[in-house]
């Protein structure tokens, strides 16, 4: 026995490093003698065998504490018997119960012998394995593993059995039996609804085998208690496993080159996993087959009938013990791998494992994705390695930790490295079943466990499919197709309807449907259609959940922008402009019109699928396609939100295309080597008509899909074939006409978006027009219980406004009706006729009704446009008559903006004036002074609403319509109105009618003064109901109160100034307004244009153009001080400068006449108008005059296409007036004389001469001696004459004392002296009287400051002034530079694009704008252009009393080759705040393409192909505010449509001046700067000083030349203007000449 126990020895047992080693002692080496004394004295007391076994074990044990391996090995194997005979004697004590003691003593002391038995079995091992005390061992462990002992006792017998099986190696049945029979699986079967069945029973004691109890336990064996005697072998296992890893770790660290050693390492290793097997088959043999009996009976373990064990699943105690022990063991080892997958019956699969398939779902099990087969795959020790995984999914989900251990494990197992694992084709059926099996994690029960399960599930999401996502390129063909229906299984398992867990956690539900959606993606298998195919059947099934949606909407709109990118790829010119119309935007720059659609955000790409993924055309099209058939059966979706998600991620997707379709190159879509664009209607057409022929339950996806089809037919884009624009009107007409559901109606989508259907010159749109204006009228006209939106209702104006020219375009067309609802119609067929009383009532009603003021201004300009078209065809008068009143009822509304269109468009159909019927402009005019004169009064008050401003529009407006003819004035059909005119002009400056009755200033003025010689005091508060006249007013109780100072009530003067103050504040912009009007009337009326031209309003001549200025030193004469002057010496003299009635600048000057016989005096006058300029001479005989002048030879009519020029060089013909032998007519009758001698002779018949004859005729009777009495006294003083003669003067009279003779001297001519002809016109005028120069005249002192703010007066015009771009933009032309460089010059060659051109159309469009001036010659406004032809030969120039305006045409420009930006025009049209843009795209125009700051407004023409002008209106919101009269959306004929384009951008461009801070009309500026100037130069001089400056021609004016205007410095007067040669017909007086302005 010694000879094998040394054997046993020296090869060490593996059980043995399974026992805990003696700890070795650091302590010094005393404490060791200590120790091993101790060890002796306890060894020898087991030794004694007189003692009894209790202390001789006491002693055993005390020696193996305190003894190293070594010596308890000896000591075994030396006494073994003893050893054994002292354990067993010890137990059997325990057994029999003749121990002393407590029974919890006895149960650690029985414990303490198990520990001895394992010594024993190790020590002693070789003594076991030849059969050596084994029966006795054998019964000392049944009495141990008795099922009614306590708990503990059997787990310490069982490990001793582990290792006394181990020992034994090849154990026979019996032993083998009590190894099966140990676990107790009972407690388990409480948690099976069926019967479970086991084929052995549980070892236990029967009563007849007391024997067998050692210790009876209280309680029946529990779940925990059979685990954890399961567990044990796992754990006998583990350590086997260990304590050669631990070896191994520790040689590791120790360099050994010996081969034996290495030799004896791989024999140790293989003798452990020897170990491994010999367990685990143990383990296979005798317990899987209760655990997993299914997997049995599959590898021959059991028989197909049997029935026993747990048939459905392993107890889940258990599982959790055998995963968590092999994921361990086949992860940390290579051997056990090896094992596994090496150690199968069979190398091929059993053909009942055939029918296993890769996810394919059979017919049946279609709404159960995971319902596949049962049977696992692969045969042997594999096949139960993926029943145990298989089980672990199928894990509750509190063993989540466990469930992510065995889904890593298999995951490294069968998904990673496979290149290394020789399955061959059995290798994608394991993959299959892996991934299949994961499912069933996601259908886990997770009540009260949402966290683990969300844990669980991102762990298979994050660790296994975005593993597969990342390795996908890298894989098996057969595992790619594994990988991606693996993730779509995943997905739809845990989001189906069938999912027991209906709650999934938004973020976990996120996580798997992006990351399946991303690894389809990132696969590219655009070739496998059958795979796609059940890509898009199974994500049907989840189309419940809205988050699915989402992320389909989330990675579809990645890979659209994808696609975006590479079919529309932006220029790097476009990048950087768009980068410039998103700033500009944020800020508020971007120019709207009324169809604009705030565009979303820009989408933020994602890295994964932009950058990280591979793309190409081709590529990415197909997977796009492929993404999007996700929504294939897009109408068979049930539920309705989900529905309109869905819809709206198509509508998107088209939106997103429809706009990338504007800002691409025009280019590129030409380019036939570039990618062809989309076809947008095929892809997405039919998905949005079936959504259209829903029911009303998906009312919403259908108001989505309607608005999106429109914004895809209504558009400016190559025009859809008739089958499309069939079916698309067919939907548009039934779902505008369907009724409304839940608050929605379909027509509201329809009109929003579809805005410019009938301004596109779409095939065939006009069949829609009755169906669109039922459903406007409903809408607008009609009130029901539905609040329509805001917006809707603006959206229907302007669709009627793109009809107003319909009617008078198409006379003749008569519209079928199709409104029809449940088989009947909703009306007849449609009429021009009527559609204009539908027209005018819509928008009539809506004026009224509206309460939206951008509403109500479109309805006003509607209607003023409507009016103007009306006029262009046969008129119907009451139609006239009612838009007139509905506009005139408009312009004292209480909203300004409002009121102010009102009146604007009243101006702009005054455009059309020669047309419009004498009735309709006599309406309208006398409607607006009716307003005037009601609304004033009410101002006056206090009680009126209506704002100030209003009313002096009303001037304003007035001003308008008497500017555009002087008929207004002559024509007695106008009579009334001009009655009411001035009557309104009385009205707004205060005066009612005084200064025309015996109420006036004056005669108040006279009887103050009378009262004031009596002595009577009169109040200053009695002229407060005189008179409202500010100016007059304030000048009259001025006077009064300084001469009645004394008598007067001083308090009452100080709060009547007060008051006036108030007045003049309150009322001053109708005062100016009245102003304004009347100064027009009495100036241009029959005095435009003038002479030279609408150009010329204002004199262009100064005081100093004539004057001839001395070399003198100009330093000297630059002082800011009165100076005195000695004359130059020519005739002409310093001007003299006085303000008549604080109101009017009057200067002087002597002009020398061109034949220096003398002068002739310039009168200037400058007012709030401008400045206009009269040359004065005195005319004594007419015929020497004439004589004299050149006129002679231009009156005796031979020389009648003589031209001549005037001081501007403005030629034009003189035309004879004059005869050479004028006849003198005779002296007409004095009709008033006759009357009244007849009158007389009536009244009065004793005034009658006694021949009774009325005094009115001759007397015929003289007396008879008359005659003889005048004969008598001629006689007489004939001879008195004679007499006279006949005397000698010399003689009779002597001569006077003084003198040489008494011939009479002729006085010689006066000689010429200074100031003389502008004395004797101030004298003539009346200037020089005493009462005027006190109370009327005042003079200015002359300065050169006063020159330099003449001088700012005179270039501050008397009109608007403005400059409006014109813009040409040909087919294909997209760019700024190409744009700019359009140049009338150059022809179209058929190609577009580069070599620019202009258009017949837009010559004759910009000819009507207005007429063409040579800018070299022009002498108006320039807006900026320049007289050298550097911007132009011409320019488009317009005016009229009120506005001036001149355009910038950019191909009237020279174009400049060498400058790609042309900055020359860009200069002027980049600065304009308004333009206008010809288009004949076929797209919109961009209103970002002239990148520009000041571009606030735009009015852009398209020609179509009906005969219409399409009208689109840009303009800054914030700046600008509505204008007209072009709406939006017009579609204008093209006789009104050149004068409907300048009337908008002038009236754009007042608003947007009119809205600038601080700004004022022209009349109010020149009115405030002569204020000042009289504020700042008014002189204190006297009367004396005043005719001492006239009568010396000496003012304080400088010598030198005043700084003046560029305009007015280049023009100078001629000295020999035929205007002054105007013969004068009555001498001698003085006759006034204008001067050529």
């Amino acid at each position: 026995m010694s000879s094998t126990a040394n054997n046993s020895q020296s090869s060490q047992s593996p059980v043995a490093m399974s026992l805990p080693v003696p700890s070795s002692s650091s302590s010094s080496s005393s404490e060791k003698t200590k120790e091993k004394e101790k060890a002796k004295k306890k060894l020898a007391v087991f030794l004694d065998i007189n003692l009894d076994s209790f202390k001789r074990f006491k002693g055993l044990s005390s020696f193996i504490a305190n003894s190293d391996e070594n010596e308890i090995d000896k000591v075994f194997k030396e006494n073994s018997y003893q050893v054994y005979q002292t354990m067993l004697s010890t137990f059997s004590s325990y057994e029999l119960g003749t121990y002393k003691g407590k029974h919890s003593y006895a149960e650690k002391e029985v414990l303490k012998l198990m520990e001895l038995l394992k010594r024993i079995l190790i020590h002693l091992e070789g003594y076991v394995k030849k059969g050596w005390q084994v029966k006795s061992i054998v019964n000392v462990l049944e009495k141990m593993l008795g099922i009614e002992n306590v708990q503990t006792l059997r787990m310490s017998g069982f490990s001793v059995l582990l290792i006394f099986l181990e020992v034994m190696e090849k154990p026979d049945k019996y032993k083998l039996e009590l190894f099966s029979s140990v676990i107790d699986f009972t407690p388990f079967t409480a948690d099976y609804t069926n019967k479970i069945i086991f084929s052995r029973k549980v070892f236990s004691a029967a009563s007849e085998m007391k024997r067998f109890i050692v210790m009876q336990s209280t309680e029946q064996p529990t779940k925990d208690d059979s685990t954890k005697l399961f567990e044990q072998i796992f754990i006998h296992t583990d350590k086997k496993l260990n304590s050669n890893n631990n070896v191994n770790n520790i040689n590791n660290n120790v360099n050994v080159n010996n081969n034996n050693y290495n030799n004896n390492n791989n024999n140790q290793q293989n003798s452990n996993i020897n170990s491994f097997n010999f367990w685990f088959e143990l383990i296979k043999t005798y317990y899987l087959p209760i655990l997993y009996p299914s997997i049995c009976k599959q590898n021959g373990l059991l028989t197909p009938e049997d029935t026993t064990g747990f048939i459905s699943n392993c107890p889940y105690e258990l599982q959790v013990v055998v995963i968590n022990y092999l994921c361990n063991w086949i992860t940390n080892y290579k051997q056990i791998k090896e094992y596994f997958f090496n150690n199968s019956s069979d190398s091929s699969l059993s053909t009942s494992l055939s029918t296993f398939s890769t996810f394919t779902l059979n017919q049946n099990n279609q709404n159960n994705p995971t319902a596949l087969t049962n049977i696992v795959p692969g045969k042997g020790n594999i096949s139960i390695l993926l029943e145990i995984f298989k089980q672990s999914c199928r894990l509750p989900l509190k063993y989540y930790e466990v469930i992510k251990k065995s889904i890593q494990t298999f995951k490294y197992l069968f998904l990673e490295n496979t290149k290394d694992l020789e399955f061959g084709e059995d290798l994608p059926i394991y993959q299959t079943f892996i991934l299949n099996e994961m499912l069933h994690v996601f259908e886990a029960e997770s009540q009260n466990f949402e966290k683990e399960r969300e844990a669980i599930g991102t762990y298979i999401i994050d660790c296994v499919y975005k593993y597969l996502i990342e390795h996908y390129h890298s894989m098996t063909t057969e595992l790619k197709e594994i990988s991606l229906l693996g993730m779509l299984q995943g997905t739809v398992t845990l989001l189906r309807k069938s999912n027991p867990n209906k709650s999934v956690s938004v973020s976990l539900e996120q996580n798997i449907v992006s990351t399946t959606l991303y690894g389809w993606i990132k696969s590219k298998e655009i070739n496998n259609k059958k795979l796609w195919e059940q890509f898009h059947q199974q994500f049907e099934e989840i189309y419940h959940r809205p988050e699915v949606i989402k992320q389909i909407k989330s990675k579809l709109l990645q890979v659209t922008l994808v696609l975006k990118e590479l079919i529309y790829p932006l220029s790097q010119r476009l990048i950087t402009k768009k980068i410039k119309d998103i700033r500009n935007t944020a800020k508020g720059g971007e120019p709207k019109s009324l169809d604009h659609q705030e565009v979303p955000s820009e989408i933020s790409q994602d890295p994964a699928i932009h950058q990280n993924i591979q793309w190409d055309v081709e590529t990415c099209k197909a997977i796009w396609h492929c993404l999007l058939d996700l929504f294939r059966n897009l109408s068979k979706i049930k539920e309705p939100m989900i529905h309109e998600m869905a819809t709206q991620i198509i509508v998107d997707i088209v939106d997103l295309f429809i706009r990338t379709e504007q800002e691409v190159e025009f280019s590129d879509y030409l380019d036939e080597n570039k990618p062809k664009h989309l076809s947008l209607i095929n892809i997405f057409g039919s998905r949005l008509f079936d959504t259209c022929q829903l029911d009303s339950k998906y009312t919403k996806g259908k108001v989505l899909a309607l608005g999106c089809l429109c914004r895809l037919v209504c558009r400016h884009h190559p025009q859809y074939p008739i089958t499309v624009l069939s079916h698309f009107y067919s939907v548009i007409n039934a779902a505008m006409v369907s009724p409304s559901s839940n608050g929605i109606d379909l027509s509201w989508s329809i009109i929003l978006n579809s805005s410019n259907i009938f301004n596109l010159s779409i095939p065939g749109a006009n069949i829609l027009i009755p169906t669109y204006l039922y459903k406007i009228k409903v809408i607008l006209t009609l009130k029901g219980e539905i609040t329509i939106p805001l917006e809707v209702r603006k959206k229907c104006i302007v669709i009627i406004n793109s009809l107003i020219f319909y009617p008078n375009q198409f006379p003749n067309m008569d519209i079928y009706n199709q409104r029809e609802v449940k088989g009947k119609l909703l009306g007849n067929d449609l009429t021009m006729s009527e559609m204009k009383k539908d027209i005018v009532e819509i928008l009539s009603v809506t004026l009224k009704s509206d309460k939206s003021s951008e509403n109500k201004v479109i309805c006003v300009w509607g209607l003023s446009v409507f009016l103007m078209e009306e006029f262009n065809c046969n008129f119907n008068q009451d139609l006239v008559n009612e838009i007139v009143d509905e506009i005139t009822n408009h312009t004292t509304s209480i909203d300004t903006t409002v009121a102010r269109a009102a009146l604007d468009s009243l101006s702009s159909i005054g455009l059309i004036f020669k047309k419009l019927s004498k009735s309709t402009i006599q309406k309208i005019l006398v409607s607006l002074c009716t307003s005037i004169l009601r609304v004033l009064p009410e101002i006056e008050a206090g009680t009126s609403s209506v704002a100030e401003i209003t009313i002096a529009s009303h001037f304003h407006c007035l001003l308008d319509w008497i500017s555009l003819d002087n008929s207004i004035f002559d024509d007695s059909s106008y009579a009334e109105f001009r009655g009411l005119m001035f009557r309104c002009i009385e009205e707004g400056l205060g005066l009612k009618d005084e200064m025309w009755s015996s109420n006036s200033f004056s005669n108040i003025l006279k009887q103050q003064e009378t009262a004031a010689n009596n002595n009577i005091t009169v109040d200053p508060k009695d002229l407060k109901g005189v008179t409202k006249n500010l100016t007059i007013k304030k000048n009259v109780i001025s006077k009064i109160n300084d001469k009645f100072r004394d008598s007067g009530d001083k308090s009452n003067v100080a709060s009547t100034n007060q008051e006036e103050e108030d007045l003049t504040t309150k009322f001053v912009v109708i005062h100016d307004a009245c102003e304004t009007l009347l100064n027009h009337c009495l100036n241009f009326t029959h005095n435009f244009p003038s002479k030279q031209g609408a150009e010329f309003i204002s004199s262009m001549i100064d005081e100093d153009d004539d004057k001839i200025l001395d070399n003198e030193d100009e330093s000297s004469q630059q002082n800011n001080t009165a100076i005195t002057n000695t004359p130059p010496t020519n005739i002409s003299t310093l001007p003299l400068f006085c303000v008549l009635n604080e109101n009017a600048l009057i200067s002087v000057v002597e002009i020398p006449k061109p034949n220096g016989s003398g002068s002739y005096a310039r009168l200037f006058i400058r007012d709030a108008t401008g400045k206009y300029v009269w040359n004065f001479d005195c005319d004594y005989d007419l015929e020497n005059q004439i004589k004299q002048s050149p006129l002679p030879s231009l009156l005796d009519g031979t020389n009648s296409n003589l031209m001549i020029l005037d001081s501007n060089q403005n030629s034009y013909h003189l035309i004879n007036k004059y005869s050479n032998d004028p006849i003198i007519k005779p002296v007409e009758k004095d009709e008033k004389l006759n009357n009244l001698l007849e009158n007389l002779s009536i009244e009065h018949p004793e005034c009658l001469p006694s021949q009774g004859k009325f005094l009115n005729q001759p007397l015929n009777c003289l007396k008879p001696n008359l005659v003889d009495i005048f004969t008598k006294n001629q006689n007489e003083l004939n001879a008195f004459i004679q007499r006279e003669d006949s005397l000698n003067v010399q003689e009779k009279y002597a001569l006077p004392p003084i003198g040489t003779t008494w011939n009479a001297q002729i006085p010689d001519k006066a000689k010429p002296i200074t100031s003389q002809s502008c004395r004797l016109l101030l004298s003539y005028l009346g200037f020089l009287d005493v009462n005027i120069y006190t109370n009327t005249l005042r003079q200015l002192e002359s300065t050169n400051k006063l020159s330099r703010a003449l001088t700012q007066l005179d270039i501050t015009p008397g009109r608007e002034i403005l400059k409006i771009g014109v813009i040409y933009t040909c087919e294909g032309q997209d760019d700024q530079k190409e744009i700019l460089r359009n140049d009338q010059t150059k022809q179209y060659n058929g190609q577009g694009g580069t070599n620019a051109y202009t258009s017949n159309l837009y010559r004759q469009f910009v000819d009507g704008l207005g007429w063409p001036v040579e800018l070299a010659q022009h002498q108006g406004y320039m807006g900026g252009l320049d007289r050298k032809k550097t911007t132009g030969v011409y320019a488009p120039y317009y005016a009229t009393p009120s506005v001036e305006a001149i355009f910038h045409d950019i191909t009237l420009m020279p174009t400049n080759p060498t400058d790609s930006q042309q900055i020359h025009k860009k200069r002027h049209v980049g600065n304009d705040i308004v333009n206008i843009i010809w288009s004949e795209h076929i797209r919109d125009y961009n209103s970002t393409t002239i990148t520009s700051q000041f571009n606030d407004a735009l009015v852009i023409v398209y020609p179509l192909p009906n005969g219409l002008f399409r009208i689109q209106i840009y303009r800054k919101e914030s700046k600008v505010p509505l204008f007209g009269p072009l709406i939006h959306g017009m579609a204008v004929n093209k006789e009104l449509l050149p004068l409907l384009v300048r009337q908008t951008a002038i009236n754009a461009y007042r608003y947007v001046r009119h809205n600038t801070p601080n700004y004022s009309k022209p009349f109010v500026l020149r009115k405030f700067r002569i204020k000042e100037i009289v504020d700042r130069y008014a002189s204190d001089r006297n009367y004396v000083d005043y005719i001492h400056s006239v009568a010396s021609g000496s003012s304080n004016f400088p010598i030198t030349a005043p700084i003046t205007s560029a305009t007015s410095s280049a023009t100078t007067s001629s000295p020999s203007s035929p205007s002054s040669l105007t013969p004068s017909t009555t001498p001698p007086s003085t006759t006034g000449i204008p001067s050529p302005i």
